[in-house]
């Protein structure tokens, strides 16, 4: 066999009468793999053994009947590939529609002829060929996605920026393999200015972290050339405007300047999730959007500038933390999600594991998010 050429198909003939297997193996000659089995049970066996591309299936046999079969198949094995041919001689249209409802392809009606057993099986064929090609370029695709998402990772900072009496934390848990979500921290070459960043995608996968790189490049380019924080976001929205600007795609971001000498915070929020600021006198400060998302409309950024002292915490998230279902039924909302963080910022420490035990203890014990998860804590002192 050449390498393009298509393997030999494997059929599994299944019927309790010797004379209608070996009449079947004589109809479909020599050019297939044949196995036999003359019981629902040995059905079953057999196929766990061979693993057939078609099963030619008799409904009515010892020990276990046809319907069993099938739903065995496709409910216990959750084989939705292998093409089941059911074969009856019954002239039962109900019998027929419950073959088809459990999960059969196609059936034959006892007797049948020579052609139309072996149409029907081309019919198995091509469509068991188109699966299994489906099923080389979804691996294909899933090991590419893996690979960016292997890449992506290695994108993220390692280590926190050498300013003393700064401690960051942080959260990157991907729904999928590849992300749309994004965060990033330097030291400007001022060494006393923390730059950091917060972003998240529209969407999924290749296209979404395709979209982030471009983030994360320019957002990486303002550490060597000292862009002010207005410069930077206008810079990334004039190249998402190039790139995505006639399509549906958009990024938001919270970006901030933490100067450490004169203990200020100068940050935007580009369309993102309201940041916490927690100041050590325990007064909590909601730092909600003042720009719009990027990638739609030219904009002028402008930042806002407030005190960030010895004992001040700030949380910087994705909206993954409050988009799914409590057990009850109900959606964990950004209200819920700002109030459970509010009470959790006068944690001294470990606060990311402090944060996902709680959001753990919401979710009943089991905690699914459906989205990306990202998120920056960054304290003084």
């Amino acid at each position: 066999m050449t390498e393009n050429a298509t393997p030999k198909s494997t059929i599994l003939i299944a019927d309790d009468s010797r004379l209608t297997r070996a009449s079947l193996k004589a109809m479909l000659g020599s050019s297939r793999i044949l196995h036999e089995a003359e019981t629902g049970v040995a059905t079953l066996s057999s196929y766990l053994a061979h693993k057939p591309d078609i099963i030619l299936l008799d409904l009515q046999m010892p020990e276990e009947n046809g319907l069993n079969v099938i739903q065995t198949i496709r409910q216990e094995y959750n084989d939705t590939d292998t093409f089941i041919i059911v074969l009856t001689g019954e002239e039962d249209p109900q019998l027929h529609a419950l073959s088809l409802h459990t999960g059969a392809n196609d059936f034959l009606q006892k007797p049948f002829s020579n052609a139309e057993l072996l149409a029907r099986i081309c019919v198995a064929e091509r469509q068991t060929t188109i699966t299994r090609q489906l099923r080389q370029y979804s691996l294909k695709i899933r090991q590419e996605i893996e690979l960016v998402a292997h890449l992506q990772q290695k994108l993220l900072p390692d280590k926190s920026p050498l300013i003393p009496g700064i401690r960051i934390e942080s959260i990157y848990n991907p729904s999928g393999h590849a992300s749309g979500d994004y965060y990033d921290y330097f030291t400007l070459p001022d060494n006393r200015t923390l730059r950091a960043i917060i972003a998240d995608v529209s969407g999924h996968g290749a296209r979404a972290a395709f979209i982030m790189g471009i983030v994360r490049t320019l957002f990486r380019l303002t550490q060597s050339r000292s862009m002010p924080l207005n410069d930077t976001i206008l810079l990334i929205n004039k190249h998402l405007l190039d790139t995505i600007g006639t399509e549906v795609d958009f990024v938001t971001l919270f970006c901030i300047d933490l100067d450490t000498q004169n203990n200020t915070l100068e940050y935007i929020n580009a369309g993102h999730c309201p940041a916490i600021l927690r100041h050590s006198d325990g007064e909590t400060e909601i730092l909600h959007s003042n720009i719009p998302l990027l990638g739609f409309f030219d904009i002028q950024p402008e930042s806002l500038q407030c005190r960030f002292e010895q004992g001040d915490r700030l949380l910087m998230y994705t909206d993954g933390f409050f988009d799914w279902q409590m057990p009850d039924g109900e959606l964990f909302t950004l209200s819920h999600f700002l109030e459970l963080v509010s009470d959790l910022m006068s944690v001294q420490s470990d606060y990311v594991d402090s944060l996902q035990n709680s959001l753990t203890l919401e979710a009943g014990g089991k905690q699914n998010f459906r989205d990306d998860v990202t998120a920056l804590w960054i304290a003084m002192g």
